[in-house]
């Protein structure tokens, strides 16, 4: 009987590689019998040692490829949901992303802060979309200077943004106040950061009520010049239909004129 458990007869004949057991008895001939092939090339012969090494060997083939074909696999799915979620940009997470941040604290205080880039038109019109991009990537490159652990800046299209923090919202105003006040650089040039901050207290799991107030509050900025606004109830209404904007609010979009106090 051989280190395998089979009768010697019975590991000669071919037709017990087709069996179930066939392969227990070729992975211990392969880590059991290898230091011993001498041995076993007497007992059983050199041909025959080798080709159960053999076929042993491409069954470990086999299954390495399988698994590395399915790693790989796994690998190329994790990177489309990234590219899928990741805008190309500006790097930021997408709308989406947000939203599902926002709503899986649900019962947590969070403050929300949009953010909307006053003259996007015009710079666009004035140089390139290569130059409003790059514009737009120093956006994002300015929130995300002002994130902490916890924290989450997104763009939510077009020419705006989010950014979800656990701060108090005076806290998040200050921070920034502080980080749009000085402009990007684009090519050598220095260009002020134009924008409209709306910030609003929300509770975690509330995704279009807390998405609609600070929007309401970024449009009173935009309307007043004033850079950031905190939402008020009194003065900017509470949306019947919250995260939608009425349609009153596009004729302040056309009608605004940059902001210059980012303070």
């Amino acid at each position: 009987m051989s280190l395998t458990s089979y009768l010697r007869a019975a590991v000669r004949r071919p037709s017990l590689l087709a069996t179930g057991l066939a392969q227990a008895a070729v992975l211990a001939l392969i880590f059991t019998a290898r230091p011993y092939a001498a041995a076993f090339a007497g007992l059983f012969g050199i041909a025959w040692l080798a080709f159960l090494i053999a076929m042993a060997d491409v069954r470990m083939i086999r299954a390495r490829t399988q698994r590395d074909t399915a790693t790989g696999r796994i690998a190329e799915l994790e990177a489309e949901v990234v590219e899928a979620n990741t805008d190309p940009v500006t790097g930021l997470p997408v709308r989406r992303v947000a939203e599902q941040h926002l709503a899986a604290r649900a019962g947590v205080e969070l403050t929300v802060a949009v953010v909307d880039v006053d003259g996007m038109h015009d710079i666009n019109n004035s140089h390139d979309h290569q130059f409003g991009d790059a514009y737009l990537a120093g956006v994002a490159d300015r929130l995300l200077a002002v994130t902490i652990d916890g924290d989450v800046a997104a763009r939510l299209g077009g020419d705006e943004f989010v950014l979800i923090s656990a701060r108090a919202p005076q806290q998040l105003a200050d921070a920034l106040a502080a980080a749009v006040r000085e402009p990007v650089t684009i090519d050598g040039t220095p260009v002020p950061l134009r924008l409209s901050i709306g910030i609003c207290r929300a509770t975690g799991g509330d995704v279009r009520g807390g998405l609609g107030r600070a929007d309401r509050a970024m449009y009173t900025a935009k309307r007043h010049r004033s850079g950031i606004a905190h939402y008020d109830p009194d003065r900017d209404g509470v949306p019947q239909q919250p995260g939608v904007r009425p349609a009153i609010r596009h004729r302040d979009r056309r009608t605004a004129r940059p902001t210059t106090d980012n303070s």
